[in-house]
């Protein structure tokens, strides 16, 4: 009876079929992956700001002449097309009217030149010197009347007119500026920042900004990041940063004007790199490690930090990772080296 429950028990091990466990190197454990990246800092930042125009434009005349009327005071609205300073047109009208008959007088010379080469009585070549002349006519009367319309000065666009440079009367060179005007459909407000901000912030960091003006109390005027300058001031090391704003309906806002500038930002410091206490692990030695993630092995390696004190954010790693880094934040107690990781969504 003995002898049998032997063979039995021989048997039943025998025939187990469960295959060995399955090495360490082999095994596929599920575990959160998360890709390292700097800490980010919200905080507002104050700044002196001006309003400026979008556009700002001195105007002058093409052709020299008397300065005759200016139609608009400083500081009125100017519609588009509208008349804002004209010279003494006499002298261009004059021009005109005799560069109008030269032109009559041509054509009809050349009409009766044609008859005449139809009955051959004079030869082609009259007729093309005729045809010429009048050609040139036709040139000096264009001329003619572009300096006629030279000798005004229309608005280029809706504008506000801020300063008339000369009283009418004035005799005047071409080119010289005789009046600014403004394009007040959308203003810019211009701050300056240090170097130091410049190079850790860029426009995607900004993310919300406001204006507020002393004669419109603690209201506030969102604008919007719109360019930067390419060089510093060289006195200062200050960049000029430009913000739009929609000419608010409550004021009326003008180039010149001052106003108090916020600009919410998140800083980040490179330095900076805080991981969850899920993340840690120990050596052998009893220093702290964290589990880096291979993703194009799948596999994982223990890797020896530092860390500074704990913080809301989290721990701070002084040394031993990187941004860009991959670790193991959820289930790194049941790894081991070498081990395959399947990352969890």
């Amino acid at each position: 009876m003995k002898t049998v429950l032997i063979v039995i028990i021989l048997l039943l091990f025998g025939c187990d079929s469960r295959e060995p466990p399955e090495p360490a190197s082999q095994k596929v454990r599920p575990a959160k992956i998360k890709t390292l990246t700097t800490a980010t800092t919200y905080q507002e930042l104050e700044f002196a700001g001006r309003v400026e125009a979008m556009q700002t434009t001195d105007l002058s005349f093409e052709v020299p002449g008397r300065l005759e009327v200016v139609a608009f005071k400083e500081g009125e609205d100017i519609r588009e097309g509208e008349l804002i300073a004209k010279l003494d047109s006499e002298t261009f009208l004059l021009a005109v009217r005799e560069a109008e008959v030269q032109l009559k007088l041509s054509l009809q010379d050349l009409s009766r030149k044609q008859k005449l080469l139809a009955k051959k009585g004079i030869a082609k070549s009259i007729v093309d010197d005729a045809q010429t002349t009048f050609e040139l006519m036709e040139v000096k009367l264009t001329q003619a009347k572009k300096r006629l319309q030279d000798g005004m000065i229309l608005s280029p666009f809706d504008a506000y007119l801020s300063k008339v440079y000369f009283d009418n009367f004035v005799n005047l060179a071409p080119g010289t500026p005789v009046v600014k005007i403004h394009d007040l459909t959308r203003l810019k407000i211009i701050i300056s920042i240090p170097e130091t901000l410049m190079a850790t912030t860029g426009p995607e960091s900004i993310k919300n900004a406001w204006a507020r003006f002393s004669f419109a109390g603690n209201k506030r005027f969102p604008i919007t990041y719109h360019e930067s300058s390419g060089e510093a001031d060289q006195m200062a090391l200050t960049y000029e940063v430009a913000f739009l704003i929609d000419p608010p309906k409550s004021i009326n806002l003008l180039p010149g004007m001052t106003a108090a500038v916020t600009i919410g930002v998140n800083t980040s410091d490179p330095q900076s790199i805080f991981i969850p206490a899920s993340a840690l692990v120990s050596t052998p030695d009893d220093s702290l490690a964290v589990w880096v993630y291979d993703d194009s092995t799948n596999l994982v390696e223990r890797r020896k930090i530092e860390t500074l004190s704990p913080t809301n954010k989290g721990i701070p790693v002084s040394e031993g990772l990187a941004v860009g880094d991959k670790i193991v934040v959820s289930g790194a107690s049941q790894l081991q080296e070498g081990i395959k990781v399947r990352p969890l969504e």
